[in-house]
């Protein structure tokens, strides 16, 4: 399956994807109660999804009405099997995104998978670059991304790329990144067998009261999705990648904070606060084959412990 790009970036679509904040003069606006909007997409969506078919090509996307219970509906057919996960809001409360926003609602998304991609799965804090289409749930599609972008979660100083919505990011690794990308004559970029998925995101982990262009607020949105690459960031700009700073394992980078300072660690260029810095802590001198010295950094594995201890020398403040 090959898909083409142009080598250029759609700032207007960029700037789509992104959160849409609310001002903070208008202090009469009252948001709905997200869980009441949830059981109003949900109903929503599934009713869409009953009595509507996905016409599915290499290069589009477009949907039909069907009569409710026909095999040919995306609830019925069996070509692209619809499946669902259970999501968590994991946005961030502008300026502090240490701050999680106030959701505690469990989101069934539904979604097909079109082609799973033969590249690697990213996690939700990779940089990401993606092409993508988005609808209304009155099956208009009112953006087309095939140039891609690069985006990351969160967006720092060492990450600077784009911050897009909560469902658009969690729902990308369910796919995988292209195999190999090839550079036509005319300019465009082939990318081979990246993965595409199709989504319907309930507004929570979506706009949610902000609305963007033709999606409403408190409205559903549909995104085509595929994924391109994926790179592992170092927000913190610390030297080590911030995979590798999810300490406990349990798959969430923002509940790992070792010195207690209210940062987690892959956004703390001081892990363990002991006044050095953890790319201090890190780095090293050694002579080159030229007999020159020459400063580096430990690869993660090889980053070494206190003496006489097990946990890493930049995550133990007792260790100088």
């Amino acid at each position: 399956m090959k898909i083409c790009f142009r080598a250029a970036v759609l700032f207007s679509a960029i700037t789509f994807l992104a959160g849409c904040k609310k001002n903070d003069d208008n202090l009469s606006f009252q948001e709905r109660d997200r869980a009441e909007v949830y059981q109003e997409n949900i109903a929503d969506i599934e009713s869409f999804l009953k009595t509507n078919r996905a016409v599915i090509t290499d290069d589009g996307l477009s949907f039909e009405s069907v009569e409710e219970g026909s095999a040919q509906s995306i609830w019925n057919q069996s070509e692209y099997p619809l499946q669902s996960i259970t999501l968590l809001n994991d946005s961030r409360v502008e300026n502090n995104k240490l701050e999680k926003v106030e959701d505690d609602v469990e989101y069934t998304v539904y979604y097909m998978i079109v082609n799973e991609g033969a590249g690697e799965n990213p996690i939700t804090i990779d940089n990401v670059y993606t092409a993508y289409r988005t609808f209304t749930m009155n099956k208009e599609m009112i953006e087309e991304n095939l140039y891609g972008f690069w985006s990351s979660f969160p967006a720092t100083q060492h990450a600077p790329n784009t911050e897009v919505i909560s469902g658009y990011r969690q729902i990308l690794p369910l796919i995988k990144t292209a195999s190999g990308v090839i550079e036509n004559p005319d300019g465009t970029f082939s990318f081979e067998n990246p993965g595409r998925i199709i989504a319907f995101l309930p507004s929570g982990l979506a706009y949610f009261s902000g609305g963007r262009g033709k999606i409403y607020a408190y409205s559903s949105t549909i995104f085509d999705i595929s994924l391109v690459y994926k790179e592992h960031a170092d927000h913190d700009g610390d030297g080590i990648l911030s995979i590798y700073e999810d300490i406990n394992g349990n798959g969430d980078f923002w509940d790992d904070d070792t010195d207690g300072d209210g940062a987690p660690d892959f956004l703390d260029v001081d892990d363990d606060a002991d006044g050095k810095t953890t790319r201090e802590e890190i780095t090293y001198e050694t002579v080159d084959e030229n007999g020159n010295t020459v400063t580096k950094l430990y690869e993660y594995d090889e980053i070494p412990t206190c003496p006489g201890g097990t946990v890493k020398k930049h995550l133990d403040s007792s260790c100088q």
